[in-house]
């Protein structure tokens, strides 16, 4: 954890921005690199009766830590992707709640309890 799922971007673009953007992730957060997971989900967009061009974005789901980690990490991943060759992607965060994420069966803390790995 955190995940970042890639939407209409091709893991051939993504993987030469990867090692720079995880690193930067791990420093802005804290977090030791192995618990980043970055996904190329395949996507195919229709409009109008047609398959389009797909509009690269990206989510990332993550325990909340924070607006200033937040914009730090947006800047990061905005700038991967225009070294990937999108230039107008956009990102988001969905923040999970560690009482609702589990482990081995077990919640990773219990309501009122926090964990920002």
């Amino acid at each position: 954890m955190p995940q970042l799922r890639f939407h209409g971007v091709t893991p051939a673009r993504l993987a030469p921005v990867s090692r720079t953007l995880v690193d930067q992730l791990s420093e802005a957060t804290a977090t030791p690199r192995d618990e980043f997971t970055l996904e190329c989900i395949s996507t195919q967009y229709v409009f109008d009766g047609q398959t389009v061009d797909a509009f690269p974005f990206v989510e990332v789901l993550w325990f909340e830590r924070g607006q200033q980690v937040r914009d730090v990490c947006g800047e990061a991943i905005h700038q991967a992707m225009r070294e990937a060759g999108y230039p107008e992607a956009e990102t988001f965060f969905l923040a999970l709640s560690p009482s609702g994420y589990y482990i081995a069966g077990k919640p990773l803390a219990q309501d009122g309890e926090s964990d920002s790995r």
